[in-house]
């Protein structure tokens, strides 16, 4: 806005700033006053929304632009995300290779990424499968001229962009039929006239205001982005619903189809959506609860059927995501009386019934929708409510019957036979149509039966429908050679110990006399997140790392080992998933014919006895939200560690990490989301912390992390690595988040803290705090 002539139109001054190759000025110049700007408002709690600013080809080559982008956000403390870098299809035809390194590097960092113009180049195709972008600007020339070819291309455009899960904006919005062909195919944002003309910030909130308009709260944008990205341009009826979880629900979105077919019934969306909401539940709105409830649990569309007038009603809906106590729901809905669906019901049922009579077990495995649909049950292994239930993914429910029914050695032969990458081919191979395998099944009585499963398919191609059916069969005769039947005696205690070591509860183990491990139970294995044995065979303790103080563990085992010493109720600390644990420990050596050729063991774990003698009651050394060790566990924690230093000089690092995340997380968003943030940080600590580290949330958004050292540099790449994987979170649930940590390190022989008095636990986790400032 020039003060003597008005209103400047960018065509008139940008083409000479790229001309002198100066343009880079005033896009530095652009980006430090909206940085300036949204710090003013975020610090005088006045409404924020994210302004995106365009970055000129030449910026590429002219100047760094990540360093300055992410430089001047740094001087202004603004969340990234209420910056987004927009760019022209031109910035992209040249300096490719700059352009694409720089374009990746901000979107790691947690920018978005608008292409503007789409649609107006010769190559738009070829930049979305080149790059990768959060949202395209369709070119105002497709509303230029709103013909039925237009509109074609705008839908295929949004489509496509849905697809490929990136976002939409159009430009050149100037009436009320162009806004809502545009909201009837969920393009999400739009831009032009109808809304309001380019001005300064102060006269744009007065032209919001005085339309009566509101500007779009942070935690609000993303719930809004997934509602436009579901709606799809469909004959077939459907909606979208936003209920609170109080039970109010309205419309988002009802295409034309659904708003005729409910017409047709006697009602408009205002009866629905008082209907549903309203606190005496009819039969239908119990139903429609029940199915909410439904979807919510198996993360998939569920269905149900009412009658309603002497119309067959048939309704599908997926709850496709949860944010601030509010759902949004995708509906589908159809008149079954109408358009004859289901009238060849009773002939499939028909021909069922000799399926029924003959197999316990009927069930429909659609592959397309990866679904395992029960059909029929007479020996339901689980309750009657589950054998009832659609199961969702069809490898994961297959592995978890084999888990929890199938005799173990016979899970590897059925998981072979239900293979799913591989049986639509067994099938279509074997010359009878079908396919069959058997194998033992726990009953109710706790006994393995013996099973016939055959499995057919119901059509063609390559994702047909498949039929399974089950039914109890006597089990095979075995015909063994004379002299290979061994006594009962001796069967008996290699059964015995197998059955033992697969479940016991208890977690034993047993080495050889160099103290390296020769197996261990099934719950030893599970306790330390083992998949197999073969991941500690041949290690020791050592090899481990997982007690604070090894060095007592390997002085009690050689006791064993070369005196015959049996240790009994020896306590000792150990580290579990980022966790210290207390456990108590005994030992005794394993003789044969006379000589010690090992030893065995078995340990208990104190907090896990104290959790089982206390279960209605919080631990009070443990964090409720991450599981994590409390402020007073650490402390516990910090005290043995600086013990073990003192006695034998096991040296250990304190490292602290601190949030200075976005001050505004706790204003933008609701607990439930703040919760799982802190979650998420406290997941990537256990995960790249390492095994022999103890891991606590000390404060709010402060953790701390003891582990024994080998060097100080590596505690130093360690805080370093683990300060750069929590800075690359950039979003919870898809809503944007901004956060920096800061770390500072203790190491046990510092000058001047190993010495009386400054030994003292208290002093150490005051000192890391400190430098925890200072670094901040």
């Amino acid at each position: 806005m020039d003060p003597h002539i008005g209103f400047l139109s960018p065509a008139s001054f940008i083409p000479v700033l790229e001309q002198v190759r100066l343009i880079h000025r005033l896009d530095a110049f652009v980006l430090e006053e909206v940085c300036r700007m949204l710090r003013q408002r975020l610090d005088k709690d006045l409404p924020v929304t994210p302004v995106s600013c365009n970055l000129s080809r030449y910026d590429f080559s002219l100047i760094d632009v990540f360093s300055l982008v992410e430089g001047t956000r740094r001087r202004y403390a603004v969340p990234r995300d209420f910056l987004h870098i927009e760019i022209t299809e031109s910035v992209l035809a040249q300096n490719a290779e700059t352009v694409h390194q720089v374009l990746d590097q901000l979107r790691e960092e947690g920018y978005e990424i608008w292409l503007d113009d789409f649609g107006s180049g010769y190559s738009s195709l070829s930049i979305l499968k080149d790059y990768t972008v959060d949202l395209v600007k369709l070119d105002m020339s497709f509303l230029r001229k709103f013909t039925e070819k237009s509109r074609s291309i705008i839908i295929s455009i949004i489509s496509m962009a849905k697809d490929l899960g990136v976002k939409t904006l159009a430009e050149g919005v100037e009436t009320q039929e162009h806004a809502d062909f545009l909201a009837s195919i969920g393009c999400g944002r739009h831009q032009g006239y109808f809304y309001g003309k380019p001005r300064p910030l102060a006269g744009t909130l007065a032209h919001i205001e005085a339309e009566g308009r509101g500007i779009e709260l942070r935690k609000w944008c993303h719930f809004y982005d997934m509602a436009s990205m579901v709606i799809r341009q469909s004959k077939r009826p459907n909606a979208i619903l936003d209920m609170q979880e109080n039970g109010t629900i309205r419309f988002l979105y009802a295409n034309q189809p659904y708003r005729e077919q409910i017409q047709m019934l006697g009602y408009q969306l205002q009866d629905i959506q008082r209907n549903m909401s309203s606190p005496d539940k009819s039969d239908v709105s119990h139903l429609f609860w029940t199915c909410i409830h439904q979807s919510r649990q198996s993360h998939q569309t569920e269905s149900f059927f009412y009658v309603d007038g002497g119309h067959y009603i048939s309704v599908s809906l997926c709850v496709i995501y949860a944010l601030n106590h509010h759902l949004l729901i995708q509906l589908e809905f159809q008149n079954l009386s109408q358009n004859g669906i289901g009238l060849q019901q009773d002939k499939f049922d028909e021909r069922l019934r000799y399926l029924y009579s003959m197999f316990e077990n009927v069930y429909l495995v659609n592959f397309a929708k990866d679904t395992i649909e029960p059909l029929h049950f007479r020996d339901a292994l689980t309750s009657a409510k589950d054998a009832e239930t659609t199961a969702y993914d069809i490898r994961h429910a297959v592995q978890a019957f084999a888990r929890q029914f199938v005799y173990e050695d016979y899970r590897k032969r059925y998981l072979a036979f239900c293979n799913p990458d591989s049986v639509i081919a067994r099938i279509q191979k074997s010359p009878y149509g079908r396919i069959a395998c058997r194998f033992r099944v726990r009953d109710h009585h706790g006994n393995y039966a013996w099973k016939e499963c055959t499995a057919i398919l119901l059509a063609s191609g390559n994702m047909p429908l498949m039929l399974t059916a089950t039914k109890t069969v006597d089990p095979p005769l075995l015909s063994p050679a004379a002299g290979e039947t061994a006594p009962e005696g001796q069967l008996l205690p290699s059964l015995l110990w197998k059955n033992f070591e697969r479940n016991t509860h208890f977690h034993y183990f047993w080495k050889d006399k160099e103290r390296r491990f020769l197996g261990a139970t099934r719950s030893f294995l599970e306790y330390y997140g083992f998949a197999s044995v073969q991941e500690i065979l041949g290690k020791t303790d050592e090899d481990m790392n997982w007690h604070v103080d090894n060095n007592a563990y390997r002085l009690d085992e050689l006791d064993v080992l070369q005196k015959g010493r049996v240790v009994e109720n020896v306590a000792g600390e150990c580290i579990i998933r980022g966790a210290l644990h207390h456990i108590t420990c005994y030992k005794w050596p394993i003789y044969h014919e006379g000589e010690i050729i090992g030893l065995m063991g078995v340990f208990f774990d104190a907090n896990a006895i104290y959790h089982d003698l206390h279960k209605a009651l919080p631990s009070p050394f443990d964090d409720p939200i991450t599981g994590l060790r409390n402020r007073q566990g650490f402390l516990g924690d910090l005290t043995r560690y600086q013990e073990t230093w003192t006695m034998e000089k096991q040296p250990y690092a304190l490292i602290l990490l601190e949030s200075r995340f976005d001050e505004h997380i706790r204003e933008s968003y609701e607990n439930p989301l703040v919760r799982a943030l802190v979650c998420q940080e406290a997941e990537i600590l256990r995960r790249y912390a390492g095994k022999d580290a103890a891991i606590a949330r000390i404060q709010n958004v402060t953790f701390a992390i003891l582990r024994r050292e080998v060097s100080h540099q590596e505690s130093e790449a360690l805080a370093r690595e683990l300060q750069h994987r929590l800075q690359s979170i950039h979003e919870i649930s898809g809503n944007p988040v901004t956060i920096t940590f800061c770390y500072s390190i203790v190491h046990a022989d510092d000058p001047g803290i190993h010495r009386p008095p400054d030994s003292s636990v208290s002093y150490i986790y005051r000192l890391a705090m400190e430098r925890l400032r200072h670094n901040g």
